[in-house]
């Protein structure tokens, strides 16, 4: 079958494809991008912990980098283990589930204040009023940066990820026009904490005060670690809470039981990263031929690791289709697995749950408008980011 990451049906809801491309017992070919499309989960597991044997992060993960060569970000997603852990390390404290768990009652707090007038209109937008504007904030909180800003560069960056029909890459006006204004605001924010660092805090304040290997950070290289940052701090975690809104509300007798125990929102917030995982897919290049179930990869090729596929693969998970907070399951790739692996899933999912709990507190029975609902449009995140709710009694 033909298959490009870039195609409408791909950037819609590609989950009808991925059904169709797990049919063959391993990887897809695509010739047009010399790239191999990992659709198993055996398969991206395998060449996950690969690290740096066979396979290179250099080449970017998005897509946009990998099959475009659209430029490169230097900051650590994009670096092999040996160079990405010592720009890891310098906040990797930050995110041990000991500390992550010292943030509860400030993000109880903040998800309390930010539902208390949306709970008084009975309707509201679930992601766009409420979880997206918490997760801004929280990860604005966590690089020092004010409330207003992590508000407007998170929007920023969505415009640059904003896609139209039949748009590959960031090639759109819409997209160019975000991105520069994004840079210049966030390179004068750079230079106003290094004229005077006692307005750096969180992040910032440790990457500006940082030396990895014998140097000390250039500005570029601190407003790359604030995109990084903004975008995986507030960009999947918000899609999984409304995935997870949206399919209890699908399965109301799963919904009335999360309702009445709420130590079941942890199962409910995995059971929905499982079905509908937002990080649609991660690339790699290989360094070194190496075969993958009946593939022969060659040195250069690219690696499409399809984790929203695999999450749903047939031959790991027993009806992979559906949606059930009960199933139980050894492994998963909700948050990756090896030496790339999430930073930040403790967080994740502490405030996912709590986003979540808070949300129940006041929901009552609630219902989904799904005629209204709307999911991202790209080759890179994927989930709902329009999810009107209405609050039952």
């Amino acid at each position: 079958m033909e298959y490009d990451p870039f195609s409408d049906e791909a950037m819609r809801d590609p989950h009808a494809l991925y059904t169709r491309l797990r049919q063959a017992p391993g990887p897809h070919f695509i010739e047009k991008y010399n790239a191999w499309a990992l659709v198993h989960f055996e398969d991206v597991w395998t060449v996950s912990v690969k690290h740096e044997a066979d396979i290179t992060f250099t080449a970017g993960q998005p897509l946009t980098n990998v099959l475009l060569g659209e430029p490169i970000p230097h900051a650590f997603p994009s670096m092999d283990m040996s160079e990405h852990r010592k720009w890891r390390r310098v906040v990797h404290a930050d995110y041990t589930k000991g500390n992550v768990e010292k943030d509860r009652d400030r993000i109880t707090a903040l998800a309390r204040e930010l539902l208390a007038p949306l709970a008084a209109r009975k309707r509201f937008d679930f992601y766009t009023d409420y979880v997206n504007r918490l997760f801004a904030i929280n990860a604005g909180h966590n690089l020092g940066i004010d409330r207003d800003n992590a508000i407007e560069w998170r929007r920023l960056i969505d415009e640059t990820m904003h896609r139209d029909p039949g748009q590959v890459g960031t090639s759109s006006a819409r997209n160019q026009q975000a991105g520069m204004e994004l840079h210049r605001q966030l390179h004068a924010y750079v230079e106003r904490i290094r004229r005077d660092p006692t307005l750096a805090g969180g992040h910032c304040a440790k990457y500006l005060d940082a030396e990895v290997e014998g140097r000390r950070l250039e500005n570029q290289d601190i407003v790359n670690i604030i995109i990084i940052f903004l975008t995986v701090g507030s960009g999947t975690t918000p899609n999984v809470c409304a995935g997870t809104v949206y399919y209890l509300a699908r399965h109301p007798e799963q919904r009335d039981a999360v309702l009445a125990d709420p130590a079941l929102i942890p199962k409910a917030f995995f059971e929905a990263a499982r079905i509908d995982q937002p990080t649609n897919m991660l690339c790699r290049r290989a360094v070194n031929d190496f075969s993958v179930r009946g593939a022969e990869i060659k040195a250069g090729q690219n690696l499409l690791m399809i984790y929203a596929s695999a999450n749903r693969d047939e031959a790991e998970f027993e009806r992979a289709d559906a949606f059930d907070i009960f199933r139980s399951y050894p492994r998963d790739l909700t948050y990756g697995i090896g030496g790339h692996k999430c930073l930040g899933m403790h967080l994740a999912t502490m405030a996912g749950t709590i986003a979540l709990q808070e949300f129940f507190k006041v929901s009552g029975r609630y219902e989904v408008d799904a005629a209204h609902c709307t999911r991202a449009y790209g080759e890179f995140l994927s989930g709902f980011d329009h999810l009107p709710v209405i609050l039952g009694a």
